[in-house]
């Protein structure tokens, strides 16, 4: 092993400053503080100073033109409606990364994606289904696209996407109309606006032909492979 030596500073190469993508900093003009709801220093070299100024490990040398992701929990793993309302936040504070419409009321769509809230589910089933959900993890819901203002249409692709469930072994329990509220839509998407609706999905052998589970063997893994080949059959077939 070679003896450790100190070599004197002023015999180091020197190296330029870079970032991530190799481009040298330059001196910038101070962060500006604009009026936002969040109230953070913006870099006022991006378009309308949009971009946060560079701080800690954060550089807007960096940003990418984009889709914009969000994530959302809580610590503890806990449901709660405040999830779904923070989430709500944080996807209007993206309008920035959604394209828009030549009458700037339509977009190239976004969403919130949570877990299924069974407490919900259970109780609209009860009452529109006239059934009783299996606890979770035990059935799934989709959320399918029909025609609006079609009901012989909407019937016909419930029916087709029975037929296939059945033959997966698997059986719907009923279909939710899924409430939307399309006042903020603007005349391009209204007038493509779908009829959403919901089935509820369970294992044949398990929940039976009553309103009620059976509460016989529950294979999950099967339950998971069958509700794969349903979703990508009923894509191509519907």
């Amino acid at each position: 092993m070679l003896p450790a030596r100190t070599i004197p500073r002023d015999t180091l190469p020197t190296i330029p400053n870079t970032t991530l993508h190799d481009a040298p900093i330059t001196p910038s003009d101070p962060p500006v503080i604009i009026d936002a709801h969040d109230g953070v220093a913006r870099d006022p070299h991006s378009w309308a100073a949009s971009l946060p100024a560079q701080q800690g490990l954060y550089t807007p040398e960096c940003e990418k033109d984009s889709c914009g992701v969000g994530f959302i929990c809580h610590i503890k793993g806990r449901p709660s409606h405040k999830i779904v309302s923070d989430a709500r936040h944080l996807l209007c504070a993206m309008a920035h990364r959604g394209a828009t419409g030549a009458d700037s009321r339509d977009g190239d769509g976004a969403g919130v994606m949570t877990g299924i809230p069974h407490p919900f589910f259970k109780r609209e089933a009860e009452r529109e289904l006239g059934c009783l959900l299996p606890e979770p993890g035990k059935y799934a819901v989709g959320n399918i696209f029909l025609k609006p203002n079609d009901p012989d249409e909407q019937a016909k692709q419930k029916a087709i996407f029975t037929v296939i469930a059945n033959q997966l072994g698997l059986r719907v329990l009923g279909w939710r109309p899924v409430p939307t509220d399309g006042s903020i839509l603007g005349p391009a998407a209204s007038s493509r606006e779908p009829s959403i609706w919901q089935p509820f999905v369970v294992l044949s052998d398990y929940y039976g032909d009553g309103s009620d589970s059976d509460d016989a063997k529950f294979d999950e893994r099967h339950f998971e492979r069958q509700l794969y080949v349903l979703r990508k059959h009923a894509t191509h077939t519907m």
